[in-house]
């Protein structure tokens, strides 16, 4: 019998369910978070002299944006604008950042923007069954009631944990636990030390299941859980409880690894747009079942061929509109021979005001393919 040193499904916080309508944003979180980014962003067209067509001013303070009847108030138009992509327009293009903050602050937190707005991928995400595999037992790997301030804008914690069974199993599926919805942006999953990914979650992001298998997990095994957090709608007192499920059983009739192609040799300097490449020959024969594309936050385009050993090229992915807050497993399903070539493209704009290079910050970048492959030993090909 496998035995689990973390199971505690039964005990998992419900979402929050509450109702936008009758919302009354935050006036602290008005004057910290919000205030700066509409003056900012918006001020030159919904200025105090509003211009270029714009119906009113947004820059009159707290008290005029809440005025009026809910549903007529100028924040319920604001958020009702942003929702729908029609605000910003011309020079004041929001961060997703920026964005998400507004949208939190203007609905109490109750919603979030679009992540994958202006994405465009030419295979279809990865989905998961509704139910995870009989027999299989949830293992939980959750913040523990953190406390996450008013300050916390743009605020990315890590939790490890250790040991989190006790005989050797497989992972058989990965899903999202969502505890506090208003203040959470995103979430990863990752082995020790923050590679490879085995999974990523953001809003509208469902659950991964390795078909009639897993990945082998061992005793003493340690995985890192990121959550990315923010608080743009000043939510008082907030606690959370999120993370991730591991659905773990004892066997599996296949074992699948996670293969991570990858270039760190990217140098962007600032207002430029730039493409980089790397190619790498398989050398065992091996299945690709999925994969998720990863860059960060100036990532643009990528790409990622197959090179048969006869010269014909097959397509694993292409993507464009590249969204950092929205990265998930596609589905590739493809057989590489040994000898095949796999050649993969990050293409990065950079319109920040410093050169970026690779590394492991947010604001450094990647270029990575996460696959999931069969057999395991595949993991190593490309590394």
């Amino acid at each position: 019998m496998l035995l689990l040193l973390l199971a505690a499904c039964d005990t998992t916080p419900e979402p929050v369910e509450t109702e936008v309508e009758g919302c009354v944003p935050f006036e602290s979180a008005y004057t910290a978070n919000a205030a700066p980014i509409i003056q900012a962003k918006c001020g030159s067209c919904h200025g105090s002299s509003p211009e270029f067509g714009a119906p009113h001013s947004l820059v009159e303070g707290y008290e005029d944006l809440l005025s009026g009847e809910v549903g007529e108030r100028k924040v319920d138009a604001m958020l009702a604008s942003l929702l729908d992509g029609s605000m910003p327009q011309g020079e004041g293009e929001l961060s997703h950042n920026e964005l998400d903050t507004l949208v939190g602050w203007a609905s109490c937190g109750l919603e979030h923007p679009p992540e994958d707005e202006g994405l465009f991928a030419n295979r279809d995400i990865w989905e998961a069954p509704d139910s995870p595999p009989e027999g299989s037992v949830g293992v939980d790997l959750l913040a523990v009631d953190e406390s996450v301030g008013l300050d916390a804008i743009d605020d990315y914690r890590t939790f490890r944990f250790k040991s989190v069974v006790e005989e050797s199993g497989y992972i058989h599926r990965i899903e999202p636990v969502i505890d506090e919805s208003r203040v959470l942006h995103h979430i990863t999953l990752t082995r020790k030390g923050g590679f490879p990914y085995l999974y990523a979650w953001a809003p509208g992001t469902g659950a991964i299941q390795f078909p009639d298998g897993g990945i082998a997990v061992e005793p003493g095994d340690a995985f890192d859980v990121e959550i990315h957090y923010n608080n743009g709608a000043g939510i008082p007192d907030a606690v959370d409880n999120s993370g991730v499920r591991l659905w773990v059983g004892e066997s599996a009739d296949i074992v699948y690894g996670m293969a991570s192609p990858n270039l760190w040799n990217m140098v962007i300097p600032a207002g430029e747009g730039k493409a980089f490449s790397t190619t790498c020959t398989a050398t065992q024969d091996f299945e690709i079942l999925a994969g998720m594309p990863h860059m960060h936050e100036i990532g643009s385009t990528f790409k990622h061929d197959l090179v048969r050993a006869d010269g014909s090229v097959e397509n694993l992915i292409e993507l464009s509109g590249w969204s950092f807050e929205s990265q998930y497993f596609y589905e590739m399903p493809i057989q590489v021979q040994a000898g095949d070539k796999l050649e993969m493209t990050c293409g990065y704009f950079n319109d920040t005001d410093e050169t970026v290079t690779a590394g492991l910050a947010t604001s450094d970048e990647m270029c990575f393919d996460f696959l999931v492959v069969t057999p395991a030993s595949a993991e190593s090909q490309c590394q």
